[in-house]
């Protein structure tokens, strides 16, 4: 399959997967412009109310509306930035965000992706749609010649884990937390 990603084309072939065609359930996968901004706003909020009742740390802060607005507005059209609606005719049902990361030089691995948030509204789940979201990320990610794809996925989070392994992803560190 061609693409453009950030106007480059480039060839790809997602793995296979026994996932619905986008077609098939009508949506579409739409980089996010300024005016989506409130839908960026809206499943980022879903996503972290879901993932603060696998975990209360996952909890934003006050005024983290605004500060993810300035983030948007800021990044939504940087090439090293992916930001991702999935529609569904009018209505925003899935989100992808992703960003290149550069470590200290200390490290020589430093430079992957990011995957900094998937969401899928709960209607739209089990149809595939995170993993083409994810394969949009893979074919981006590629398109910058990064080799190398992370995410953070909270613990008790199986179903996304399962969707990640599914995909090759594997746990090469974890967080663990001590309360004082």
């Amino acid at each position: 399959m061609v693409e453009c990603v950030q106007g480059v084309p480039i060839t790809y072939n997602p793995p296979t997967y026994n996932v619905l065609p986008l077609t098939a359930i009508a949506s579409q996968i739409v980089p996010a412009q300024l005016d989506d901004c409130n839908a960026v706003i809206t499943l980022f909020g879903a996503l972290h109310r879901f993932n603060t009742a696998l975990d209360p740390y996952f909890a934003l802060s006050d005024g983290w509306e605004s500060l993810l607005k300035q983030q948007f507005c800021a990044t939504h059209d940087n090439p090293d930035a992916l930001w991702l609606l999935v529609k569904n005719g009018k209505k925003d049902i899935g989100l992808l965000m992703a960003a290149v990361h550069v470590d200290s030089p200390l490290f020589r691995h430093r430079t992957w992706v990011e995957v900094e948030a998937v969401y899928v509204v709960d209607a739209y789940r089990s149809m595939g749609i995170a993993r083409h979201l994810l394969n949009r990320a893979y074919a981006w990610a590629e398109a910058l010649n990064v080799p190398r794809i992370q995410l953070y996925v909270t613990a008790t989070n199986t179903h996304a884990q399962a969707v990640y392994a599914g995909d090759g992803f594997v746990t090469s560190q974890a967080i663990m937390r001590k309360n004082l």
